[in-house]
């Protein structure tokens, strides 16, 4: 009996051939018959046959055995619970590695006995394997049984201090307000380890809100919670703020640390966390409002004038302007000049209703001034849509003595506004040899924003110009000409000799073009050989968002493309085609791209993909996507294709069931 039989047996619905299999002498064919009756009606038949072959001594290797079980958790047989139990129990000291699939079926199947089952297993997990332990915690949490929660943090202190993570995970999966006690106690505690505290916190937040704050007399939750939130590691200083905002008096604690940090004599509080609760006031401003909130205002702008970390002053920023609103614009404006955090600050005041100030000119055009303030200044101009400001902006544009990280910022902003008229002024500032590379890169950057049609012949010179920043801008820029010359000039930079950061500008930019780029694209894909991973990576990407049937072939032929090293006519082995499709990614994003498409035009290339000489990672996915087109002609190629593969494997199984449930053929009654 060989698979092809097994296999003709499931379509024609024949259960007591596939129970009469399940003995075959070929071995293959025995444990995909039993892997086939896992989509059957469990009849007593078809689970004693189930039964059966867990049983059997003589099995040289787990196969059988592992599809037996997959099986009786696929077809929920509640009366299979006691022997998956004791096969994931006694996992635990042999070596057949069938604790996973026990697990997943014991998941399948639930109910009170599997909940039973593994909650009486804890007692064994400070003793257990690691694997087998990580199962049985696994289960448990994906079950978020709260029978499980006492055991388990009996099962806690003995894993302490080194192996308590995972214990911790799955409490806080569960989510039962019980083990809170117990986490805020790791949480605080010293003699827990960075992971051990994190995974606490962690713990803790996955509780429901509505039962925070937990239980706890003495001390209260939110003071246990003080230590976390000034915790080396940012992550657990984060959740911990989070926590403690939940509540009044957690919150006036945040606000206490503000006052403290403040304070030059205060307690010793890192940044991050500092930085922490006011990224938290910024997230939710409403929780954190009082009826007189002049203090709390006075206090987050004095760490944005006085901190001395960015990042402190960054998100004291963010706090101010979300708490304080137009409030805040007069100690924004003043952090204008903070050249660590000026374009933040600069993105919030162009956020604000008061952004329409008269100083901003003022401030912009005021030669004392500071450069940083004055390029934030105009980066606010051309965020907020000041038109108003475009005289001034383009009148430091072309004055040679003004600062030249000015006049790029003036650029910028004009590129912002999209402002037509600076188009000839920037143009002539983009070719002018004697202006700095820098600040003619800046302004083939507006240019590109703008997209004036006539401007295209000075950007196509800056692409091939010798300055690289330039240069790099200007490539970018040509995506803001949807006309065949642009994509064509941009064709010309995605060659495998090509600068790399240039080619990848190139295929963005040929992307953002639009339907103008598809010959090129197309012409890109045909020539692909020997272009950069991620360059390849970009050029599916880029025909992957046409759907046009040139941009399919294309696809396809990337997709179907033998990778270096490939002879023709040669037989591989599959663990070869591994081996020499790992160095041709390209291919394999380009079939995962085809199997995206899925419609019924998308037939021809979806059965090419399952051809012979193809990446054996797009097999899976591409007879998904004819099963989803649903069309006979659709289900045949999947029978064809699984009838004459060499290497079955449970997805096989279900392309099979999937296309008999489709035509109506059961397995049994």
């Amino acid at each position: 009996m060989s698979i092809s039989d097994v296999m003709r047996m499931r379509m024609e619905g024949d259960v007591a051939g596939l129970c009469r299999a399940t003995w075959s002498e070929n071995h293959d064919a025995a444990v995909y018959a039993t892997a086939m009756l896992g989509g059957a009606v469990p009849t007593p038949e078809v689970v004693r046959t189930l039964h059966l072959c867990l049983t059997r001594e003589d099995e040289p290797f787990p196969g059988l055995h592992w599809h037996a079980l997959a099986s009786l958790g696929r077809l929920r047989v509640e009366g299979a619970v006691p022997l998956l139990l004791s096969t994931l129990a006694e996992s635990d000291h042999n070596r057949r590695q069938l604790d996973e699939v026990a697990c997943e079926a014991l998941l399948a199947i639930g109910g009170p006995e599997v909940v039973r089952g593994l909650v009486g297993l804890c007692e064994r997990l400070p003793s257990g394997r690691g694997y087998w332990t990580v199962r049985v915690l696994e289960a448990l949490a994906a079950l978020r049984a709260p029978e499980a929660v006492t055991p388990l943090l009996a099962a806690l202190w003995g894993y302490l201090p080194d192996l308590a993570v995972r214990v911790v995970r799955t409490l806080g999966a569960i989510g039962d307000p019980r083990a809170a006690s117990a986490l805020l106690v790791l949480a605080h505690s010293p003699a827990s380890d960075t992971h051990l505290r994190r995974a606490a916190v962690q713990a803790l937040h996955a509780l429901p809100a509505a039962a925070w704050p937990p239980p706890h007399r003495h001390p209260a939750a939110e003071r246990l919670l003080h230590t976390s939130q000034r915790d080396p590691d940012p992550e657990t200083a984060r959740l911990a703020t989070a926590l403690l905002a939940r509540t009044e008096d957690g919150r006036a604690h945040l606000w206490d640390v503000l006052r403290g940090a403040a304070d030059p004599s205060g307690p010793d509080c890192p940044p991050h966390a500092v930085a922490a609760v006011c990224a938290h006031i910024a997230a939710e401003p409403c929780l954190f409002a009082v009826p007189n909130p002049d203090e709390h205002h006075a206090l987050l702008a004095h760490h944005l004038r006085e901190a001395a970390a960015p990042a402190v002053r960054r998100a004291a920023a963010g706090a101010l302007a979300a708490s304080a609103g137009a409030g805040a614009v007069g100690a924004l404006l003043a952090a204008l000049g903070d050249a660590h955090i000026g374009d933040t600050v600069a993105d919030l005041v162009a956020a604000l209703p008061g952004s329409e100030l008269p100083e901003l000119l003022d401030l912009f055009t005021r030669p004392d001034e500071s450069v940083a303030r004055r390029r934030s200044v105009a980066r606010v101009l051309g965020l907020a849509g000041r038109t108003d400001a475009a005289p001034v902006l383009l009148s430091a544009l072309t004055d040679d003595t003004t600062p030249v990280g000015v006049r790029a910022s003036a650029a910028d902003a004009l590129g912002a506004l999209r402002h037509a008229a600076a188009a000839p002024p920037l143009a002539a500032l983009a070719t002018d040899e004697e202006q700095p590379g820098t600040l003619r890169a800046h302004a083939v950057r507006a240019l590109g924003s703008i997209g004036v049609p006539d401007t295209l012949p000075v950007v196509l010179v800056c692409a091939r110009s010798p300055h690289e920043a330039g240069r790099r801008r200007a490539v970018v820029a040509l995506g803001a000409f949807p006309v065949p010359e642009a994509a064509r000039a941009l064709g010309e930079f995605v060659t495998p000799d090509a600068e790399p950061d240039l080619a990848r500008a190139a295929v963005r930019a040929l992307r953002e073009i639009g339907g103008t780029a598809l010959p090129v694209l197309v012409r890109l894909a045909a020539d692909a050989d020997g272009l950069p991973e991620d360059v390849g990576h970009r050029l599916v990407g880029a025909l992957a968002a046409h759907p046009e049937a040139e941009a399919t072939g294309a696809l396809l032929r990337l997709a179907t493309a033998p990778p270096p090293g490939w002879r023709d006519g040669t037989t591989y082995a599959a663990s070869d085609e591994r081996r020499l499709s790992r160095s041709t990614p390209t291919r394999e994003v380009a079939s995962l791209a085809l199997v995206e498409r899925g419609s019924p035009r998308d037939l021809t290339p979806l059965t090419a993909l399952l051809g012979p000489d193809t990446w054996f990672g797009a097999h899976e996915p591409a007879v998904q996507a004819l099963l989803r087109i649903g069309t006979e002609e659709a289900y045949e190629h999947v029978l064809a294709f699984c009838y004459g593969t060499k290497h079955f494997d449970t997805w096989h199984v279900g392309a099979l069931d999937a296309v008999a449930a489709a035509r109506g053929i059961r397995l049994g009654p």
